[in-house]
């Protein structure tokens, strides 16, 4: 059964290895972990000098796969051999509790659960999810057996349940639920310590390397702060959903958590900090709203057990179903596994009325509410599956005695449970899969590979599959194009987007912003203006229409357009910069001045930002601060005529003659033809 369970997730992993979406440069945590890995291959250890922002078992274990065959294809075997083995811990753990049988039935689920397959093929951490916690549920099942051959096996759990918190950090906090039935159910202190004590065994090398290479404390990572916020306030929905100012990738996460806190309170801080800021804002809402608060957990805790697809980066649906793989035939799933093994498991605590087994099935519930906490995806509930899929081989295993025997009347409650389980796990909740999403990355990742043709196809499956909006799939792959300068290629998509949903205000001003980018002003400006105004976020605040309006002549029309452009929080200096010589363009130094301001506070060091800010205080006539930002960039650019020159213009103009004869003489030793030094050095003779 083993050998064949390996064979059904080696055929996916070779439909799936050539795939531009699961490549490891492909994008979102594939490539930041396929990055990770290679730093440390490439000697840089601990990673250092912040705390991980992602959890940091799997970047080691990619690592030192990489290290001994550098193939990610190699990784991927790897993986699903280490699947083949999680069907094996299931098969043991379901034997020791329920019989030979049952294992038999759990193992021919297990092989068959797509979702266990299909992460196991990728280059994510939850690829080893399922393997940790069988393995780590074994052990504890062989801890708690009351033939059980030592105690040392809770030890052994918990720093198996260590290892997968490096992994899945939720598993912490399961696991102390864990620890505090055993206590209740046991009446020991010594199985719960033991348990605890391993726990921290296992994650002390992470926690051990953040005080000593970030020089912070924290047990994993840095990421629970922002997880939890997401999962806690006004706006939360119990799923993944975007915070303002933070872009949604893992590099995007770890940079913008930092700048939003330390933006509102006004210094630097660590990461540790920038967590806590995260963190406190969803405890601060949780406190003034106790009942929305409650609500919102009993919503999260029923997803963590319902069918319903909630993907995270990626949507299994349409990898099963829209690329026509062999998932489509692994049919088994949480609208099978649920309601079976929660029967299976509930009906074995009353059948065997064994305190330990209800202290090992503890971990569903815990684990469940220990995801809730934060937020729900179809990555996070994985764990959950295993012990799943083990009560489902004992509710399985249960009905076949029952019916061999005939006893109808013993079948008839756990039946009805079942059925009921099965409807509201598989209740159709109003949730987007994510396969028109995941069928857009396509098509763009089509287009970054130069694959125009088969692009072309994904973007007209769009219009046709799970459509989002008219036009959508086209405007996609359109903006797509655009980013990557390839205008010609562009306008045509963005046309076709346009002509099938002309109200809309995003596709109306990508349309507007290739019109511009192909020289054609005059007739981008209305499209740009429809975006402009309804509100939306739009890229560069919308600046392309500032650009048309300037390239049309309508000047006053320029500068009260860049007075209301708002930059995108990730916007760095360059966009600051961008905008200011925009207005300064328009003849606007007073509108510019602010832009050029913020550039130099996100980048000091930066020789050009401070010579165009220092321009600007020039030509405002601020000489006393025009010259301090021009001796700055002098100090970072020494070389550079122009500054030097201007620099000798302002000191000239604060009476300083000395200092300025002086810059005058560097200016055109620099570069002899330099127009401004010629004149000042004639006036200053």
């Amino acid at each position: 059964m083993l050998a064949a369970a390996f064979v059904f997730k080696l055929v996916v992993l070779l439909q799936l290895t050539g795939h531009p979406l699961t490549a490891p440069d492909s994008g979102l945590d594939t490539t930041a972990y396929a990055e990770l890995a290679r730093q440390v291959v490439g000697g840089n250890l601990g990673l250092g000098p912040g705390l991980y922002f992602v959890s940091p078992l799997y970047i080691y274990f990619l690592a030192a796969l990489l290290a001994v065959f550098d193939s990610f294809t190699f990784v991927k075997v790897v993986q699903i051999l280490l699947g083949t083995g999680a069907i094996g811990f299931m098969f043991f753990t379901t034997r020791a509790w329920f019989g030979e049988r049952a294992a038999l039935i759990t193992a021919g689920l297990a092989s068959v659960t797509g979702l266990f397959t299909f992460y196991e093929v990728l280059i994510l951490q939850s690829s080893i999810d399922v393997f940790l916690t069988s393995a780590a549920l074994y052990l504890l099942c062989r801890a708690l057996l009351p033939r059980s051959v030592g105690v040392q096996f809770v030890l052994f759990a918990g720093v198996a349940f260590g290892l997968q918190a490096l992994n899945r950090p939720n598993v912490l906090i399961a696991v102390v639920g864990v620890a505090l039935v055993m206590v209740i159910l046991l009446r020991r202190i010594k199985p719960a310590a033991l348990l605890i004590a391993g726990l921290l065994i296992g994650i002390a090398p992470v926690a051990i390397r953040n005080v000593v290479v970030a020089r912070q404390f924290s047990l994993v990572s840095s990421h629970g702060g922002l997880n939890f916020y997401i999962g806690n306030s006004e706006s939360a929905t119990g799923f993944y959903r975007l915070v303002p100012g933070v872009r949604p990738s893992i590099a995007g996460q770890a940079a913008d958590t930092r700048r939003v806190a330390e933006r509102t309170v006004g210094r630097p801080v660590t990461d540790t900090e920038a967590s806590d800021y995260f963190f406190i804002l969803g405890w601060t809402w949780i406190k003034t709203h106790p009942a929305d608060a409650l609500a919102l957990f009993a919503k999260k805790f029923a997803f963590a057990f319902h069918a319903q697809t909630l993907p995270l980066p990626h949507s299994y649906p349409f990898f099963a179903y829209d690329e026509g793989t062999a998932l489509r035939f692994y049919f088994i799933g949480p609208w099978l596994l649920v309601p079976l093994g929660l029967v299976g498991l509930i009906g074995g605590a009353i059948r065997t009325r064994s305190r330990e087994f209800i202290a090992w099935a503890a971990f569903v519930p815990a684990y469940a509410g220990a995801i809730a906490i934060f937020f729900i995806a179809e990555r996070y509930r994985l764990p959950l599956l295993v012990p799943m899929a083990i009560g489902s081989g004992a509710a399985l295993d249960f009905a076949w005695v029952k019916v061999r025997e005939r006893r109808w009347m013993d079948l008839a409650l756990p039946a009805a449970a079942v059925i009921a389980l099965a409807g509201a796990v598989n209740y159709r909740a109003k949730l987007d899969d994510g396969r028109w999403i995941e069928g857009l990355r396509l098509a763009e990742r089509l287009v970054i590979l130069g694959r125009y043709d088969e692009a072309e196809q994904r973007a007209q499956w769009l219009e046709t599959h799970h459509r989002q909006r008219p036009g959508a799939g086209m405007h996609g792959v359109g903006e797509q194009l655009l980013s990557m300068g390839k205008t010609d290629l562009a306008l045509p998509y963005l046309r076709r987007g346009h002509e099938a949903n002309p109200d809309d205000a995003r596709q109306d001003y990508s349309y507007g912003q290739v019109l511009l980018k192909s020289g054609r002003a005059a007739e981008a400006v209305p499209h740009l203006k429809h975006g402009f105004e309804s509100g939306l976020e739009i890229p560069g605040g919308g600046i392309d229409y500032a650009l048309a309006l300037k390239e049309t002549g309508d000047t006053a029309g320029t500068i009260a357009t860049v007075r209301r452009i708002q930059p995108p929080p990730d916007a760095d200096h360059e966009g600051w910069l961008r905008l200011g010589r925009l207005a300064m363009g328009a003849k606007a130094p007073g509108v510019a001045e602010p832009f050029f301001r913020r550039a130099v506070e996100m980048a000091p060091n930066v020789a050009a930002a401070r010579q165009q800010y220092g321009l600007n205080l020039l030509l405002l006539e601020r000489f006393d601060a025009a010259a301090a930002e021009l001796a700055a960039a002098n100090r970072l650019d020494p070389r550079d005529a122009d500054t030097l020159a201007h620099l000798a213009f302002c000191e000239a103009k604060l009476g300083r003659i000395v200092e300025a004869r002086a810059h005058v003489t560097s200016a055109l030793a620099l570069d002899p033809a330099q127009p401004l030094a010629r004149q000042l050095q004639a006036m200053l003779r």
